[in-house]
């Protein structure tokens, strides 16, 4: 018994023209590890990442609210790590806003939230400091949910966490973006 081939097979310079389209698609992924190693330390021999090298350089726009300052504590420290910033290279403008919402309310008429939420939102700008180009901008928000309680301290509580809260995670969405900001630029020139 016999098999008859109605198409031929592929040929070799197919397959080779397929890996080479291939290759030249995956050499235009920009993505990568934020912390991985981009260069070696010629003494340690240890990789550093471009944002190590960084770490203290990257200023964050002062705070004017108790709100902002919470986003902009946990912010520098998402960018710079524990060193303090000095001779910055890079400074991120933040506008911080913070509302909660009640979402449930007690029964008998009180008209009492018993569930809310509070919801934060800032936008940002990316500058270089020599030259105060503008090299990102956007805007991230979140939200965090909490309970009330009839009882005032507790009620004032848990909306002095849940805005902590809603402040770190902010800090966390707003580094994401930051971050491959400044490892593109950081790239394409590097710091001094």
């Amino acid at each position: 018994m016999s098999f008859s081939r109605s198409h031929p097979g592929p040929s070799s310079s197919g397959l080779r023209l397929a890996a080479l389209g291939l290759a030249l698609a995956l050499s235009a992924c920009t993505a990568g590890p934020l912390y991985g190693p981009t260069s070696v330390d010629p003494v340690t021999g240890q990789g550093q990442s471009v944002l190590d090298q960084l770490a203290g350089r990257i200023d964050v726009q002062l705070a004017t609210t108790r709100t902002a300052q919470i986003v902009r504590n946990s912010l520098l420290f998402r960018l710079n790590g524990a060193e303090g910033v000095r001779d910055p290279l890079y400074v991120v403008d933040l506008a911080v806003s913070g509302t909660e919402q009640g979402v449930s309310v007690q029964g008998g008429g009180s008209g009492v939230p018993t569930a809310s939420i509070y919801s934060m939102r800032a936008t940002y700008t990316v500058r270089r400091v020599s030259d105060r180009v503008v090299l990102g901008t956007g805007s991230r928000t979140t939200t965090a949910p909490f309970d009330r309680s009839d009882q005032l301290y507790a009620a004032r509580r848990a909306l002095l966490d849940a805005r902590d809260n809603a402040g770190r995670d902010l800090a966390d969405r707003v580094a994401a973006a930051v971050l491959p900001i400044l490892q593109r630029e950081a790239f394409a020139a590097p710091p001094s």
